[in-house]
């Protein structure tokens, strides 16, 4: 594979670039310059980020690379909407705990269970900010895994497939051992 080169003569371009975030758009930088790199045997690229999610990429080439750069950048467009795998596990024991909800719980029961989880967390904040902080140990992480109980403690384990809750996995054997 040959790099490219350019002139003597080459000129400073600026490509501009909006994105939803940050995040996008650096990624998007860094997709540039990766094709810099891999097609120029002397890149020559900065990169800047301004506001939210704007790219500003100035290059030195004989001609614009602008419709390159924006082919490159439109495929991330999407890229802030792909969720991260803390977010689908969160959505995916919701949904789930949702549908086990509905079918072993009543309005009253879940208002109840609703509430007491309300106090548990009220009771948390208040030793948390008093000037005698709570111990967080594990008599306090027993009493919170009781109040939920073993459907949602087993279907967290159950989706938890890369380990995460490791804390929660050894819990769970310890209930069923």
């Amino acid at each position: 594979m040959t790099l490219k080169t350019f002139s003597d003569k080459a000129k400073t371009f600026t490509f501009t670039y909006e994105f939803q975030d940050l995040d996008t758009a650096m990624v998007a930088g860094h997709a540039l310059l990766g094709y810099m790199t891999g097609t120029y045997c002397q890149p020559t690229i900065s990169l800047a980020y301004k506001d939210k999610g704007t790219l500003v990429a100035e290059y030195v080439e004989d001609k614009k690379l602008n419709k390159t750069f924006k082919r490159i950048c439109d495929s991330f467009k999407d890229y802030y909407n792909q969720p991260v795998d803390d977010e689908a596990f969160e959505e995916r024991y919701k949904q789930e705990r949702v549908l086990q909800l509905k079918e072993s719980e009543n309005f009253e029961s879940l208002l109840n269970k609703v509430t007491d989880y309300e106090l548990e967390l009220l009771d948390y904040a208040d030793r948390l900010l008093s000037d005698k902080p709570i111990p967080m140990d594990s008599m306090t992480a027993f009493g919170t895994l009781e109040m939920l109980g073993n459907e949602s403690i087993s279907l967290l384990q159950k989706l938890d497939v890369e380990g995460e809750y490791k804390g929660l996995a050894d819990y769970v054997a310890e209930v069923e051992s």
